[in-house]
């Protein structure tokens, strides 16, 4: 089962306001560290992330806050401590927070879509990828260049080692609707799902399940009663 949750981040709304009533919603720790934070809009996704981890734990697993803790592996990676059955990962860009969750291990990546920065590519992706994109001109080379970066995030944030694994020590190939990600000549056995979030967005999860079971845009209002 893998269930993919994601909010817009509320236009128009004094950040003071947002934080007063996502306060109730997250952890004392979560909140008290945005406080120490300079970026506002940082601070708003730290908050909104967790308070949707909190409500897709509530959803899907009938876990209240105050009933679970939220840890980081050596890498940074968040679970749930104690729970075997219970897995999340969080990502941001742009207007967006999206949670996947998962009875397995998972992984999720959002990227706000722009030009193709084909120095990042020559730098950190993986040579294969770098010919393609090199045939690749316009919005098509855009397009492939931030779907290639999301598929790569969300298999690093899968296996919970971040950039401690060089992004060209595996590459991303795309054959019609399916993503197979390749180390050497060996295919990785995950699987990697698009998450159709907004057009403007690439956005991928890796996991151990084929297909998602669901994707569902979440209203501020859900999240916190505000």
């Amino acid at each position: 089962m893998i269930k993919v949750l994601y909010i817009r981040i509320p236009e128009h709304v004094e950040q003071e306001n947002l934080f007063v009533c996502l306060q109730n919603f997250v952890s004392g720790e979560c909140y008290n560290e945005v406080l120490g934070y300079k970026n506002g809009k940082a601070a708003l996704r730290r908050l909104l992330g967790e308070a949707l981890v909190g409500f897709a734990l509530r959803e899907y697993w009938n876990l209240p806050l105050g009933t679970y803790r939220i840890a980081r592996g050596e890498k940074g990676k968040p679970f749930i401590v104690g729970r075997e059955d219970v897995f999340f990962n969080l990502s941001h860009s742009g207007d967006y927070v999206v949670c996947a969750v998962s009875d397995r291990e998972i992984g999720v990546d959002i990227e706000k879509r722009a030009k193709a920065r084909m120095e990042v590519a020559g730098r950190f992706f993986h040579e294969r990828e770098v010919r393609v994109l090199t045939s690749l001109h316009g919005t098509k080379q855009d397009q492939l260049f931030f779907n290639y970066w999301s598929v790569k995030e969300s298999y690093l944030k899968y296996t919970g080692m971040g950039l401690t694994r060089p992004l060209n020590s595996f590459f991303a190939e795309f054959v019609g609707e399916r993503v197979s990600l390749y180390e050497g000549e060996n295919e990785l056995p995950v699987y990697v799902n698009s998450c159709p979030v907004d057009a403007e967005y690439a956005c991928y999860v890796c996991g151990e399940y084929d297909g998602l079971s669901g994707i569902r845009e979440v209203a501020f209002e859900e999240i916190t009663c505000c």
